[in-house]
């Protein structure tokens, strides 16, 4: 029997382990607030100033940079630019930041916070004009690491300069640049550099209605020296290759089909003048407005483009087909010529010869007569009988009228082979320079 008063064993045991394991709260001091964290980090109370930069009066920042682009396009040749949307990042260390009461590697601040950091003075060199995205709020991103490094990310639309060489024009290849420079701080305190690693990347659904981006994109420096000093400066050259299939169909093939037209002339017949001339004079107006209209959408250049090129030898051969009719018009009308030439010639020895025996009666009246010697030398005896030259017969002119047509008709033969056979030498030539020859040295340059 157990003693009054006692209890048993295994309650007193239990009671003795939970009071073991009882232990006193933690003493620790309290965590900042958010706010009170960022007052302290770069607010008024923490001593942080905004217009200095960071390592003041020390080495230069370096400040990596990398661009993600978003899309490409309007590559406008009339004023030689481009247009293009992009994620400008850019990451610096600033010591001032470096924080440790704070457990997240990383902080996302609103970007309202930029205003109270120091930032690089970045702007575009060849910028003709650039504009922030604010829908719905301000396309900003800053993120502060634990270390003090800095993320600074914006969303950008820049229309940059891309001088263009259009000799090759349409199966050329541009190269436009896009140069990042400091403004107002020298390479003693500021310097621009690439990401290590994917410095430029693009979207994959990234299309262009003209060109095609080449994957080769080269980076480099392109430091500029001012009156006001070195400054540094990056850059990064988009290769774009032309796709020539909307020049291919509004302006190659049909010119070629215009030049083909004009050949249909030498197939019809020669007496057909308002045929072959109205066929000329439409080939030849219509050559001159599709080439026209080649050069709308191009900047007025000194130099010849290879579309000029075309767009003339195709003009010059539909103008030679309209003259090749004028030359045999003139060829089958030569028969009327020469027949009105011969008669003429028939009547001046009529009246040579009429002036001739003219004579020959006179001197014979003076007894005079055996002196009289024809031109060949033959004296005349006695009197003379006066022959004239046969005229021309209606048989005779049909015989040259058969003759000078059948020229003519010559002259359409042989320009049914020479045209189409001296185009498709120029077609050889020109596709094979500017597509193979020329194609090729480009990209050696590259």
């Amino acid at each position: 029997m157990p003693q009054r008063g006692l209890k048993p064993p295994s309650v007193l045991q239990s009671f003795r382990s939970w009071q073991i394991e009882i232990k006193p709260p933690s003493r620790a001091g309290p965590q900042l607030s958010p706010s009170d964290f960022l007052d302290k980090l770069m607010g008024k109370t923490s001593g942080y100033d905004a217009r200095i930069r960071p390592n003041f009066k020390g080495p230069p920042v370096n400040v990596t940079c990398n661009i993600f682009i978003n899309s490409f396009g309007s590559i406008t040749e009339t004023t030689m630019d481009y247009r293009l949307n992009v994620f400008l990042r850019q990451k610096w260390n600033d010591p001032r930041l470096a924080y440790s009461e704070y457990p997240d590697d990383s902080l996302d601040l609103d970007p309202s916070m930029l205003d109270s950091i120091w930032k690089p003075d970045l702007f575009f060199a060849n910028e003709k004009g650039a504009n922030f995205h604010e829908v719905t709020t301000d396309n900003k991103l800053l993120r502060i690491f634990q270390d003090g490094s800095v993320l600074y990310s914006i969303r950008l639309t820049l229309t940059l300069s891309c001088p263009m060489d259009l000799k090759n024009f349409p199966m050329d290849i541009q190269t436009c640049t896009m140069q990042l420079e400091s403004f107002g701080y020298t390479m003693n305190d500021l310097i621009f550099e690439w990401l290590s690693e994917n410095p430029v990347q693009v979207a994959d659904d990234l299309t262009l209605p003209q060109f095609v981006l080449k994957e080769e994109k080269d980076l480099g420096y392109c430091t500029k020296h001012y009156n006001t000093g070195k400054f540094t400066c990056i850059e990064v050259k988009f290769h774009l290759e032309r796709q020539m299939g909307y020049y291919l169909i509004q302006m190659y093939i049909p010119s070629l089909l215009i030049v083909i037209l004009s050949w249909v002339s030498f197939w019809i017949n020669m007496d057909a003048a308002p045929a072959r001339v109205g066929l000329g004079i439409t080939t030849v107006l219509t050559m001159t407005t599709q080439s026209s209209g080649s050069r709308a959408s191009l900047p007025k250049v000194s130099y010849v483009k290879a579309i000029d090129i075309w767009m003339a030898v195709c003009l010059l051969f539909v103008f030679a087909a309209l003259l090749e009719y004028a030359a045999v018009n003139f060829v089958s009308r030569q028969h009327k010529e020469f027949i009105r030439l011969r008669k003429k010639q028939r009547q001046q020895r009529i009246e040579e010869e009429l002036v001739r025996e003219s004579r020959g009666f006179y001197f014979r009246g003076y007894g005079l007569g055996h002196c009289l010697q024809t031109k060949d030398g033959t004296a005349v005896e006695g009197a003379t009988v006066f022959t004239p030259p046969p005229p021309v017969t209606m048989l005779d002119g049909e015989v040259l009228h058969k003759r000078f047509v059948d020229r003519a008709k010559r002259i359409d033969t042989i320009s049914r082979a020479v045209f189409p056979l001296s185009f498709l030498i120029f077609n050889i030539f020109y596709w094979v320079t500017y597509k193979v020859l020329r194609h090729e040295d480009i990209h050696a340059n590259l």
